[in-house]
């Protein structure tokens, strides 16, 4: 306690003296502040003290570190980054969330990372391999990811009571068409009638059924500028508009004939309520979604029931994988070097990531089963939410070295990691490590997003009509400027292609 009370009076006197933050030596035998992002559902329970003391208690004797953790709204992370950094506030680690870290970098928020995380980050560059490809903007690194799974495969899942109503027939090995998946649809909707309805859309998603109809890369940005489709070819290396392949057109005209079937709600577009509630009311059949391992038992929680996972696509990896969670640096961190070797804390000691993901033992969870195969921990509330200490968002360090939560079995781990190894050179994106700079085109960028976030509900849920919508579409797309920015995305990617030829 008295290293703490020394470290944040001489931060604070300094501060106030106009001389800027103050990072003390750990080798004068002090401490180093680091500010850290927690992101939160937006209340904070009576626990995050004693995590916060709890890994105070190992940094500051391990490595000379005291954190503080400050509590963000997980969706206004971008938000508070900007006005912290802005401000000139001392922040030290924040974390980018499906964006990458491209506007933090073209805005100058973030320091570089390739000189301290040689020297600071040896744990960090070993658990996560290949996903720091992820971190990557105008070929320095500038992110840190999660060490997880390295690829995706995607899936239907269905209700398992509504597979033994009707006595449907699952090979859980085999891959399925999406036409034999609308047979299953068929018959179900027959017996359950017109209040029931077999796919619950994501109306704003720019993934097409989440994926499931073909593979692509969207290269570190979004679907406005431009993909890789790699759903043919792994080695392809030309950027189309995902809206103008033969593909999406037929996703487009797929969605409206359900739709004219009955398998779509028709409020589907407006309707808000998150997917994983409506299924659960009882009216819906099931949904496109990843199918990685693990996200069965997640799903059967949110459901309620026991459900099946129909394979469509087999795992691979896009660079975006890589781009959803990232850690970077802020300018105004006191000791950029100290804040990598705070994170890099939790990738190299296992309790510290238990500690933030899952609070204290006796407190917030109980251990289940332990064995050699690793760890089964159980909450400690049937609401996780009413706990003193709960992290819902599994943002830190070497996922696949964390306890699993029952019901998982205790090697979901393995499993996982046995999955991310099996995914082939011959399934993973050429473009790995290459994120789109559209500083240059960002007036375009904003007019294009605007025009697909206007299109897209319509065609996810199937009440616009393909044969007149989706030329109306991509005529307001190239209005917008979306070949300028496809343009301008190949010249970038080629050029980096080139230096690493």
């Amino acid at each position: 306690m008295k290293k703490k009370m020394v470290s944040a009076l001489l931060i604070c006197a300094v501060a106030a003296s106009g001389l800027g933050a103050l990072a003390v030596s750990a080798d004068e035998g002090n401490i180093t502040e680091i500010i850290w992002q927690w992101p939160s559902l937006g209340t904070t329970g009576s626990g995050l003290q004693a995590v916060e003391d709890a890994l105070n208690a190992m940094m500051e004797e391990d490595i000379g570190v005291h954190v503080t953790l400050e509590p963000v709204t997980f969706g206004n992370l971008a938000n508070e980054t900007v006005l912290a950094v802005s401000s000139g506030e001392q922040l030290d680690l924040c974390l980018s969330v499906g964006t990458g870290v491209g506007n933090l970098v073209s805005s100058g928020l973030i320091e570089p990372l390739d000189d301290i995380i040689e020297e600071h980050g040896a744990a960090i560059v070993e658990k996560c391999g290949s996903a720091l490809t992820g971190g990557y903007y105008g070929g320095e690194l500038y992110g840190m990811p999660n060490a997880y799974i390295q690829g995706e495969s995607y899936g239907y899942l269905m209700r398992d009571d509504m597979i033994e109503k009707y006595g449907l027939e699952i090979d859980t090995e085999k891959f399925y068409t999406l036409d034999e998946i609308e047979e299953m649809f068929a018959i179900v909707k027959e017996g359950e009638g017109d209040n029931f309805f077999c796919l619950v859309p994501e109306p704003t998603s720019e993934e097409p059924l989440s994926r499931n109809t073909f593979e692509y890369d969207k290269l570190g940005s979004t679907t406005a500028s431009g993909v890789l489709m790699l759903n043919e070819d792994f080695t392809n290396m030309t950027i189309d508009n995902l809206y103008e392949t033969e593909e999406y057109a037929a996703y487009a005209q797929r969605m409206y004939d359900w739709a004219q079937k009955g398998y779509i709600s028709r409020d589907a577009a407006t309707n808000t309520e998150d997917r994983d509630v409506q299924v659960a009311g009882g009216n819906y059949l099931g949904y496109f979604s990843w199918s990685t391992p693990g996200a069965e038992e997640t799903t059967e929680n949110k459901w309620g029931c026991g459900l099946t996972t129909l394979k469509i696509v087999d795992g691979y990896t896009a660079g975006d994988r890589f781009q959803n969670i990232l850690w970077s640096v802020p300018i105004t961190s006191a000791n950029p070097e100290k804040a990598v070797e705070a994170l890099n804390y939790i990738y190299e000691h296992d309790e510290a990531a238990w500690l933030l993901q899952y609070g204290i033992e006796g407190q917030d969870y109980e251990i289940v089963e332990q064995t050699e195969e690793g760890t089964k921990i159980k909450y400690l509330a049937d609401d996780p939410t009413t706990l003193p200490y709960y992290q819902p968002f599994g943002v830190y360090g070497d996922r696949l070295a964390w306890p699993v939560l029952d019901p998982s079995p205790t090697n979901m781990n393995a499993i996982i990691r046995e999955f991310s190894d099996s995914i082939p050179d011959s399934r993973k994106s050429p473009a790995l490590g290459y994120c789109f700079n559209r500083d240059s085109v960002s007036t375009e960028f904003s007019a294009v997003t605007s025009v697909i976030n206007q299109y897209i509900p319509g065609i996810n849920c199937g009440s616009a009509d393909p044969e007149t919508t989706l030329a109306d579409f991509q005529k307001a797309l190239k209005d917008a400027g979306i070949e300028k920015i496809i343009e301008e995305n190949q010249r970038q990617m080629d050029e980096w292609a080139a230096d690493r030829s």
